[in-house]
């Protein structure tokens, strides 16, 4: 309704009615998408489709009549979603979102510019703000580049892990993994580990990651990276060229630093692996479908061998009341394949056997 019927429904003085005011007008810029599944991100959705509602000038104008009769975009109905990602992997890159295509400029002004098309914010108020508030920015990139992530031990007893299997699991990432995945150096192999207590033991001393971000097709789901392409527009706003934010369309994905891998379950861009035991199967032994709930109780809603959602008769009974919670792996855009052959499997066999998984998934949750 008119923000004078507002105010005189509900009594607002004029600042309420103001605000809703250009709430409304704003939103007449915003056009949003439903996620695929509970858990994943439709922000490349919700920022295409919201340009797609402005003007096509360098400052994607707001526009009455576009705003009723908007630019087709092909991700009205492709998925492109994607699992949120983690603020503390931020300082090992140079190229950021799953799939690396923010090439350039402060993810923190990328994040700022994507959140606020998605609000109907007026871009030309949007940069004179970005200018007036650099020491903002620089707080919050800071905190973000400072931002660590959380241990397993924080919320399990290092009782817990067998350090002997870690050790093993090490060497089976040196083969396996640390090519794509960066190098983690623990302090169990430090000289004075003897003096160490376990807790301090299965701590990471540095994090060795490419200088350059990879991105690297290893066969998952390619929605995400496709539906890049209709945010490829952002390169020609004006706000983008003066802070230096440019995307491209990539071939593949970032395979991600590992840090605090054991805190990211369900894995892949998509969430279409339930746990690390996914992970590690090939590509037809993956689970299709599983339950994704709340992680409310460690002993029930959370397999701790294979790092992840329990499966088949461990599935917590209350989870299976809501179909928000079930993931289909055969839904579009929620593909569980790839990252199997060359890396899991080789002329067809499988390249790990069941205990070096396992001590692989150990080593793991000390990272």
């Amino acid at each position: 309704v008119p923000s004078p019927f507002f105010a005189m429904a509900i009594g607002a003085d004029e600042g309420e009615r103001l605000l809703y005011q250009r709430t409304r007008h704003n939103m007449r810029s915003v056009q949003s998408k439903r996620p695929e599944q509970l858990g994943l991100d439709t922000s490349l959705a919700h920022v295409a489709l919201s340009l797609a509602r402005r003007k096509r000038d360098e400052h994607a104008s707001k526009d009455f009549f576009k705003s009723i009769s908007p630019d087709e975009e092909v991700l009205a109905t492709m998925p492109a979603d994607s699992k949120p990602a983690v603020w503390w992997n931020v300082k090992y890159k140079n190229r950021w979102l799953s799939d690396g295509a923010v090439v350039s400029g402060n993810p923190i002004v990328t994040n700022l510019l994507w959140n606020e098309i998605g609000r109907g914010t007026d871009l030309r108020e949007l940069g004179q703000w970005l200018k007036e508030n650099v020491n903002v920015i620089t707080e919050l990139t800071t905190a973000v580049f400072s931002s660590e992530a959380p241990r397993m031990t924080d919320f399990f007893p290092a009782e817990r892990f067998d350090l002997e299997r870690a050790r093993q699991g090490q060497v089976v990432y040196q083969r396996a993994c640390a090519k794509c995945h960066g190098q983690y150096q623990k302090a169990w192999d430090l000289p004075e580990a003897d003096q160490m207590s376990l807790v301090e033991k299965l701590k990471t001393t540095k994090v060795i990651y490419k200088s350059q971000t990879p991105v690297i097709n290893v066969g998952t789901d390619s929605t995400r990276r496709a539906g890049m392409e209709s945010l490829l527009r952002l390169n020609e706003l004006a706000i983008s060229k003066s802070n230096g934010v440019r995307l491209v369309v990539s071939e593949g994905y970032v395979p991600p630093p590992l840090v605090g891998i054991w805190a990211r379950w369900p894995y892949f861009h998509n969430n279409s692996a339930p746990s690390l035991c996914a992970v590690l199967s090939s590509e037809g032994e993956r689970p299709q479908t599983y339950w994704a709930g709340e992680p409310r109780d460690q002993q029930k809603d959370f397999d701790f061998e294979c790092n992840g959602y329990p499966l088949g008769e461990a599935v917590p009974s209350h989870w299976r009341e809501s179909k928000d919670y079930y993931f289909d792996t055969r839904r579009p855009g929620l593909s569980n394949r790839g990252h199997d052959v060359g890396i899991l499997t080789r002329n067809g066999k499988e390249t790990l056997t069941s205990d070096e998984k396992r001590s692989l998934i150990v080593f793991l949750q000390t990272l």
